[in-house]
């Protein structure tokens, strides 16, 4: 199967994940650019030429268009397969109703996640102030996911959609270090939601099988 174009970061990302589920689920290619150094590569004349940000993930199509940002790049490649409907939604509403989760995730919930794994995995210093407000910022979110779950099966649409994708990337590192046992219990829904989209077709043989923190780490 011809590629459709390169991806560049360090990996594992979860955002690049979320691309390469993307991809799986769509049934095209992607490549990764197998001699990126992060902080190296991204830092060079030749990157940032074409990446004038230097951000990753990055994403250089086929036909010499480049993107950045994973949400763009991940409808780049939702829209370059036959299961587009499917990843984007089927008309206008549907296709709305991706899109404003997508951006409720990326702006409410992404950050708030970054706040409290950061300090638990060992990436950033603990400040008690900034981790006490992304524990806050984190539960509202999740409360209104939870209470949005309810009796449905996926985020947006009937399907299993891009925004689902989206979500389920984002929690990704959450469930790992901070969503242990007792928060579960808080979330029921979710978690069931979170355990059927990390276990769907295309979905799981990228991210590989849910890791469930027991007990997270608290200060």
């Amino acid at each position: 199967m011809a590629s459709i174009g390169t991806l560049y970061s360090y990996l594992p990302n979860a955002r690049c994940l979320k691309i390469f589920a993307v991809a799986k689920i769509n049934g095209v290619n992607i490549e990764t650019a197998g001699d990126y150094q992060h902080m190296v590569t991204n830092k060079t004349p030749e990157f940032l030429s074409k990446f004038p940000i230097g951000k990753v993930p990055a994403f250089e199509a086929s036909d010499g268009t480049t993107i950045a940002e994973s949400d763009a790049i991940a409808q780049y490649v939702a829209e370059s397969g036959p299961q587009s409907a499917q990843l984007l939604g089927a008309d206008a509403r549907e296709r709305a109703r991706v899109r404003q989760w997508i951006s409720f995730i990326e702006n409410e919930i992404y950050g708030n996640m970054m706040t409290v794994v950061l300090c638990r995995a060992g990436f950033e210093p603990l400040v008690p102030e900034k981790e006490a407000a992304g524990a806050k910022g984190l539960a509202f979110c999740l409360g209104v996911v939870e209470k949005h779950l309810a009796g449905r099966e996926w985020l947006a649409t009937d399907k299993l959609s891009l925004a689902d994708i989206t979500l389920e990337a984002a929690l990704y590192w959450a469930f790992m270090h901070y969503l242990d046992e007792g928060r579960r219990r808080e979330y029921p829904v979710t978690t069931a939601w979170y355990l059927r989209v990390i276990g769907a077709e295309g979905i799981k043989e990228v991210f590989g099988p849910p890791n469930l923190v027991t007990a997270a780490k608290e200060f």
